[in-house]
């Protein structure tokens, strides 16, 4: 409830529900801050289980480091020996809001696909795996150093050479090309794309959309892994649509150009002897 303690925090509200604990907001008795504190439910029938996965995305979470991550503040037990973990506060609107009454711009999809390709890249790197990415766990915070940043470690394990080959980290990649499609489109991917063709690049799929946008999706949503690109890959191509579809305003801007340009044909002055209009083209000669 509200005010009761946990650890150096009070709890102020809660934040919601999630498989393995209930989120609260709490405030630091002491610091200047604000964290989400995730408390193991009281079910004892999940008691064991619960209790190692919990302790298991504090373990994750603290191994990387990245600023599109929430931090891990620090862990603790209550007396009814349920585990409780202090994450870093995200304030900010999740994607699933933002497209929930419509697609979202273009290049708006672009920049998230960046941000959070680039976020899984550097959890790849360090062998974890997300595993639960939804429009709800990407949270966009305009007033972050970072854009946009990702949540719900829950279910986050880790992967290396002798990992089962269920694990893959190109699942990753294809939870976020469902959530661009849908940003992009306004409907669910698996309600759209035909089985086993999702490889094929296609525009009919993405009304007005850039053709090259619509490739970069659709090898996300390969539905075989050895179609799907890693996701440094797909961070590197969508930052460079990123900075193209930057620049298609300033190239749209009407402007007049010679129809055919000046080449080196041209006299140098054009003469009408009737009018008495002359027009003399001066300055250096062409090179190459």
């Amino acid at each position: 409830m509200a005010g009761a303690r946990i650890g150096d925090y009070v709890v102020e509200q809660d934040l919601g529900i999630e498989e393995t604990g209930i989120v609260y907001l709490g405030r630091h008795v002491v610091l200047p801050r604000h964290a989400e504190l995730k408390v193991m439910h009281a079910s004892d029938a999940w008691i064991r289980d619960v209790a190692v996965q919990m302790l298991k995305e504090a373990c994750l979470v603290e191994a990387l480091s990245h600023p599109g991550i929430p931090r891990v503040y620090e862990c603790g037990v209550l007396p009814d020996r349920r585990p409780w973990t202090a994450f870093e506060h995200i304030e900010g609107d999740s994607i699933g809001s933002a497209i929930a009454s419509g697609p979202m711009a273009v290049a708006d999809v672009v920049v998230m696909i960046r941000d959070v390709a680039d976020i899984l890249d550097h959890a790849h790197h360090r062998g974890v795996m997300h595993r639960r990415l939804t429009p709800e766990s990407l949270i966009q915070t305009p007033r972050h150093r970072f854009p946009v940043r990702v949540r719900g470690w829950g279910h986050a394990c880790a992967f290396d050479a002798t990992t089962a080959r269920d694990v893959d980290p190109r699942d990753d990649v294809y939870a976020l090309g469902v959530i661009a499609f849908r940003a992009l489109t306004g409907a669910r991917a698996e309600s759209v794309i035909p089985p086993g063709r999702a490889h094929e690049p296609t525009t009919d799929r993405y009304p007005g959309t850039p053709r090259d946008v619509a490739e970069l999706v659709d090898c996300m949503l390969a539905k075989e892994r050895v179609h799907r690109p890693p996701s440094s890959e797909v961070r590197e191509r969508a930052k460079w649509l990123a900075d193209t579809l930057e620049l298609v305003p300033a190239i749209d801007r009407p402007r007049w150009t010679p129809p055919r340009g000046l080449g080196d044909a041209v006299p140098p002055a054009v003469e009408d002897p009737a009018s008495g209009f002359a027009v003399r083209i001066t300055g250096r000669p062409r090179t190459r």
